[in-house]
């Protein structure tokens, strides 16, 4: 059985910025996606120029803009990625963008450029001693968890989830599932997450 130091199961924008955030930091990541193409929402959205983020989000207040349960759940990831973050991601990458209205950021080609800067973050991993290792498409068939053995305290003995995929079994100490919703199952959208 593979192990790794992290495992993300959806290549979206949300799977494919963790992945690379994680490999970045050294770890060993595999990123899972069913699909034969990533980030296929992202491809669509924003009349296929992917409104990337708003410039106009008050980030005393980021929370007025968020629409669920927990209203101030967005508070803390939008305070440690903001929108500048993202500007300065796609400058680094040469990625063109313009303001339309109220805050609005979209790239100015095409949405594949945003897609292009999150997949060539996955690659700089290596760079920092780390991996993003991509499986797709690979379906998941299911996720076990293996809690840490009382009798072994050290690392060997560690918590891990188990992933049962279609290339084969593979574990690691943590898991993400960044698998979206089902708004879209046209292109690929699943009810995995």
């Amino acid at each position: 059985m593979q192990t790794f130091d992290a495992i993300v199961i959806g290549a979206g924008a949300a799977g494919l910025f963790c992945a690379a955030q994680a490999g970045q930091r050294g770890l060993r990541v595999l990123l899972i996606d069913h699909t034969e193409r990533v980030a296929e929402k992202v491809r669509i959205s924003g009349g296929g120029r992917a409104n990337f983020t708003n410039r106009d989000l008050d980030p005393a207040a980021p929370h007025k803009h968020f629409l669920g349960a927990n209203p101030h759940f967005c508070r803390s990831a939008l305070a440690r990625f903001t929108p500048q973050d993202i500007i300065a991601l796609l400058d680094r990458h040469g990625v063109p963008w313009h303001e339309k209205h109220k805050g609005q950021l979209f790239c100015d080609r095409s949405a594949r450029d945003l897609i292009d800067a999150l997949l060539a973050e996955c690659d700089a991993a290596s760079a920092q001693g780390g991996l993003v290792e991509r499986w797709q498409p690979c379906a998941v068939q299911h996720v076990e968890f293996q809690a840490r053995s009382a009798s072994s305290p050290d690392m060997a003995g560690a918590a891990s989830y188990h992933v049962h995929s279609d290339r084969g079994v593979v574990s690691a100490p943590a898991l993400v599932v960044a698998t979206g919703g089902l708004s879209i199952p046209k292109i690929g959208a699943s009810g995995l997450g």
